[in-house]
């Protein structure tokens, strides 16, 4: 039996960045750049929906419509930290379901999205794969980087922790490296 796809339509790119690592079975798309039939075809051969969207339910009202018209069992939940209780109540699954979804992508990380495609298609579709909770991450921390013995100023590079916990460092890298040649000490921080 083939693993379940698992449809995640996010309008914060580093939530598709991260599924893509996580190697789970995901199919993804940013909602805000669909173009007309598009969505149908996401739809199609798709197991289980999850829409993190931005903005509350009238940002996407009409793809939201849409995804719980499909009959798929179908998680809506908010890109910000905290829960949002309207969008949730447009789930077509169980209020437990969607917390607990809201709670993996709120925390982030390739090893929770991987975790959260298990919950779902066990949750849900019953498939036995096996699941955790959710891993709790840190709201910021530092870039674990090899540094140079340098004598010049200290210079902050502050960037998302969504980036961070996709994997998604090479412009990080980059910037301190650049700021290693003129001199300067970078200390590379994320944070929500």
């Amino acid at each position: 039996m083939p693993e379940p796809t698992v449809l995640l339509l996010s309008t914060s790119d580093t939530d598709m960045i991260t599924a893509r690592a996580s190697g789970a079975h995901y199919r993804w798309a940013n909602p805000s750049r669909l173009v007309d039939g598009e969505l149908q075809e996401l739809l199609a051969g798709a197991d289980v929906a999850v829409v993190r969207i931005l903005g509350g339910y009238r940002a996407w009202q009409d793809g939201i419509d849409t995804v719980v018209a499909s009959g798929l069992p179908t998680v809506v939940v908010s890109g910000e930290q905290s829960p949002d209780a309207d969008l949730m109540g447009h789930s077509t699954t169980p209020a437990g379901v969607a917390l607990q979804s809201h709670i993996y992508l709120a925390q982030g990380g390739v090893a929770n999205l991987r975790q959260l495609h298990a919950f779902l298609c066990d949750t849900l579709l019953m498939t036995g794969l096996g699941f955790v909770p959710p891993e709790t991450t840190p709201s910021w921390g530092i870039l674990d980087r090899a540094a140079r013995d340098l004598d010049g100023p200290t210079i902050a590079v502050l960037y998302y922790r969504a980036q961070h916990l996709a994997g998604n460092t090479g412009y990080v890298e980059a910037l301190c490296g650049a700021i290693e040649r003129a001199g300067g000490i970078p200390l590379p921080v994320y944070c929500a």
